[in-house]
C-alpha cells in the first residue's frame, strides 16, 4: 500500500492533473508537491547567464514557486487534503529522483507532457527518465 507520494508540480496542466489524480485516487497518503528549480532547463538562459541576471531570474522563479504552492493547497483543500509543499533547485529528473529517495516516498505520480517525437529525441523527457531511473513505481498522468 501506497503511504508516501511525491508529485512534481510546474505550470502545466498535466501536471496540475497528476496532483488531482494523486489526490482522488490515494486517500489517506502522504503527499509531497515538489517543485524544481532548474538554473539550465528552460526559459531564458541568458538571464540566468547574464551578469546581474540570475539574481533577479531566480527572484522570479521563487515568486512563481509559491504561487504554485498556494494553488496545490488550495486543490488538496477542495479533496479536504494536505499537501507538504518542497522547492528544490537542481536538474528537473534527478532532483525529483532525489527527493523522492530522501523522503521515503514509495510512489511518485507526474504529469507527461505531449512533445513530438523531434522534440524528445532532442532534449529528452523528464517523465521518460524519471519513470527509467526511479527506485519506486511512477504513475505518468496524461
Amino acid at each position: 500500500m501506497t503511504s508516501h507520494i511525491v508529485v512534481p508540480l510546474d505550470d502545466s496542466p498535466r501536471s496540475k492533473h497528476a496532483l488531482e489524480h494523486a489526490l482522488v485516487e490515494h486517500p489517506g497518503t502522504e503527499i509531497t508537491v515538489l517543485h524544481v528549480i532548474d538554473p539550465f532547463g528552460s526559459g531564458d538562459p541568458a538571464a540566468r547567464i547574464l551578469p546581474g541576471q540570475w539574481e533577479d531570474w531566480y527572484d522570479r522563479e521563487q515568486a512563481e514557486v509559491e504561487a504554485l504552492f498556494e494553488e496545490a493547497r488550495a486543490m488538496a483543500e477542495e479533496y479536504d487534503r494536505e499537501v507538504e509543499t518542497v522547492a528544490e533547485t537542481g536538474p528537473t529528473a534527478e532532483t525529483i529522483i532525489d527527493c523522492a529517495d530522501r523522503t521515503d516516498a514509495d510512489h511518485i505520480v507526474i504529469g507527461s507532457h505531449s512533445r513530438s517525437m523531434v522534440s524528445r529525441m532532442l532534449l529528452g523527457s523528464v517523465a521518460e527518465a524519471v519513470v527509467r531511473r526511479a527506485s519506486v513505481p511512477v504513475t505518468v498522468v496524461r
